[in-house]
């Protein structure tokens, strides 16, 4: 039965921004976002026997309810009420910007259950480096799959590996299981994934973009060297440029990835798609994964006012600036491959 812990009040994370830290301290090219603690404690039920904790005003748990909490998985599921032991869950949102739970609203869960279970399992693997389209890419299979009513289990995962990737697949129990990632992983046979979609981006961009959202600077040699282990893997390889101006030919292209054509309106998954709003302050929505300040102004109006072309100071390209195009040219020279493969000359 479950009793109370008090040992167990947990600290949340408050408004906190992501920070940069020093490059050896960083596993791989990603940022990894510094959390400022504010307390926030509330009491907290835990089961005896499980790893998983339980909101109060819940009645003790039952015999079959005690092997429910015994078998949950090792995750998060908010809306199943399962919780990890260090959970930052609070207030219909994750205050962790790197939790790699389960994160569907309720009533979407409800919808999923309703839907027919799909033949065969997929695994979709959504990648792509930062600041290159790879949250737009995870949101629009996860609405492609909504609006062809195919039940999906959608996950951020920071390193991918066969342990993590089992776990979510035996938790599906067939359904579509979808997961956003940038990092590349040994950790992992690629063969485990149906379909892995990748993202890119002109690099002069992708500087433009930390260094608005002040996370770094320049690109490092392993941003790109990574983005190519993924590139030799992947099975469709989405520009940026082309997610911002013709998304719906990109939901499309999805769409017959997923073998789903008949069975959307990629113009009504656009409009669900433009309709996401980042979060205001604090930690990434844990839907979405969209960031506050995730969106430049630019792209913002762009989303309100419908789809047009993106200028080119949006896109990395700039002809007004002489310290720019240094950088540029900077750029070319240290990775002459990848421009060259994308066209980016």
């Amino acid at each position: 039965m479950a009793v109370p812990r008090s040992d167990l009040a947990t600290s949340f994370v408050g408004c906190w921004a992501p920070t940069r830290l020093p490059r050896s301290t960083e596993p791989c090219w990603r940022s990894l976002r510094q959390k400022q603690q504010s307390t926030h404690s509330y009491n907290l039920r835990r089961s005896v026997t499980g790893s998983h904790i339980h909101h109060p005003g819940h009645p003790p748990a039952s015999r079959a309810a005690m092997k429910d909490i015994e078998e949950a998985p090792s995750f998060c599921i908010p809306a199943d009420n399962i919780f990890c032991s260090n959970c930052s869950w609070q207030d219909g949102t994750c205050y962790n910007g790197e939790c790699e739970g389960l994160h569907l609203s309720v009533d979407e869960r409800k919808r999923h259950a309703k839907w027919l279970a799909p033949e065969h399992q997929h695994v979709i693997i959504a990648a792509g480096p930062e600041r290159s389209g790879s949250t737009w890419l995870f949101n629009a299979v996860r609405l492609i799959l909504k609006h062809a009513h195919i039940p999906y289990d959608p996950y951020w995962i920071t390193t991918l590996t066969t342990d993590k990737l089992q776990q979510r697949k035996q938790h599906a129990h067939g359904r579509y299981v979808v997961i956003k990632t940038h990092c590349w992983s040994d950790g992992w046979d690629t063969k485990e994934a149906n379909h892995i979609f990748l993202t890119h981006r002109d690099l002069s961009g992708v500087v433009a973009s930390y260094r608005r959202v002040g996370w770094a600077f320049n690109i490092p040699d392993s941003y790109v060297q990574e983005h190519q282990q993924w590139r030799d893997v992947a099975d469709q390889d989405v520009a940026y440029e082309n997610i911002m101006n013709t998304p719906e030919a990109q939901l499309h292209m999805l769409s017959q990835a997923l073998n789903v054509t008949g069975k959307v309106n990629v113009a009504d998954v656009n409009k669900e798609l433009q309709s996401l709003k980042p979060a205001n302050r604090g930690a990434p929505d844990p839907v979405s994964k969209l960031w506050p300040n995730h969106y430049s102004a630019t792209v913002q109006k762009k989303h309100e006012e419908g789809c047009t072309p993106l200028p080119q100071a949006e896109q990395g390209v700039s002809t007004t600036s002489a310290s720019k195009q240094s950088g540029n040219e900077n750029l070319k020279k240290r990775f002459p491959e990848y421009y060259s493969q994308y066209g980016y000359d």
